[in-house]
């Protein structure tokens, strides 16, 4: 059985590209998972596989694992490569890579984590930190959970849930855009995003001194990510290595839900996404409707009182039917 847990790679912000998606680990144990099923419900064969260290994130605190392939080569140089389809971590810290095919205790492995799939994650993580923090400095909205959807093209969704400060009940349209546009220049000023360690104790005090929202309830060392001039946030996610690199925030809408105010938003080529399915979605209905982009609105609501007129106008003719069948 593996004796401690790997070396957590992925912990550096700068992570998202190059070198550190490429490593060389071993293997330090291994277990069929006989409960393992793909979507359709059937049983599949896969394999947990620890390794002395890795750069894979397993899914927690909101966001999903990375993905990737596990390499080993043999003495005869044959070459045996494994799809990791998904990575977790138990309750003892241990980090497990879900695998097809068995990688033996004491096997040499490369481990290579697909670079679009952390670095949209990145964008999106960080462009969390930011956007709560703005709603926090502008709101006075509290952050109390984090939804990222894995990439999938087309389905992508990120959210937050705000609880309003005292004496708010909704968060307005205005609102909506001003702390877009803030987290927006936030994000054109490229300010560095680092992480640091500090003890329990220095967290605690952080967190008295106000500048930590919470802490984690575990001893030990604790990892702070640091958004310069911004805020300190204790995560253990992936992250980019300055705001900069999430590459714009776009705020999609805004719900009322049970826990509060939900806010889906994008970042990055996410964001670029979203805009140009929505721009090609009002292309779509101006064409429909023979009017540009601009004059959707205009027309729609040109439709709706034609249709409220004609309904009147319905209603008066029903009411003359009788007399005029009878005469």
């Amino acid at each position: 059985m593996a004796q401690m847990a790997a070396e957590r790679l992925y912990y550096d912000c700068a992570g998202v590209e190059g070198s550190a998606l490429e490593f060389a680990a071993r293997v330090t144990d291994i277990r069929l998972d006989s409960h393992a099923a793909d979507a359709s419900g059937q049983k599949v064969q896969l394999w947990q596989v620890a390794l002395d260290r890795t750069a894979f994130y397993p899914t927690g605190g909101g966001q999903p694992c990375d993905l990737g392939v596990l390499v080993a080569t043999a003495r005869s140089g044959a070459v045996l490569e494994v799809a990791v389809e998904r990575v977790e971590e138990d309750e003892a810290g241990e980090v497990w890579h879900y695998v097809r095919k068995p990688l033996p205790e004491g096997t040499e492995v490369a481990g290579r984590v697909d670079a679009a799939r952390r670095m949209d994650h990145a964008q999106q993580h960080t462009g969390q930190h930011l956007l709560s923090a703005v709603f926090l400095s502008e709101l006075g909205a509290r952050t109390v959970s984090f939804h990222l959807s894995p990439l999938r093209t087309g389905a992508e969704v990120v959210t937050i849930d705000l609880a309003l400060r005292e004496g708010s009940e909704k968060v307005s349209e205005e609102e909506l855009r001003l702390v877009e546009a803030a987290a927006n220049r936030l994000i054109y000023e490229d300010r560095t995003v680092k992480t640091i360690w500090v003890s329990r104790e220095e967290a605690e005090a952080m967190l008295a001194r106000g500048e930590l929202r919470k802490l984690p309830e575990r001893a030990g060392e604790m990892r702070i990510v640091a958004m310069e001039g911004v805020e300190f946030n204790a995560c253990g996610g992936t992250h980019v290595r300055s705001t900069g690199a999430i590459g714009g925030l776009l705020v999609r809408r805004v719900e009322k839900v049970k826990q509060g105010w939900r806010v889906e938003f994008c970042c990055g080529l996410r964001a670029v996404g979203a805009a140009g399915r929505d721009y090609a979605r009002l292309r779509e209905l101006g064409a429909l409707l023979s009017v540009g982009a601009g004059d959707l609105a205009g027309r729609v609501a040109g439709l709706i009182e034609d249709k409220k007129a004609a309904a009147k106008e319905l209603k008066v003719l029903r009411k003359q039917l009788p007399q005029a069948a009878s005469s």
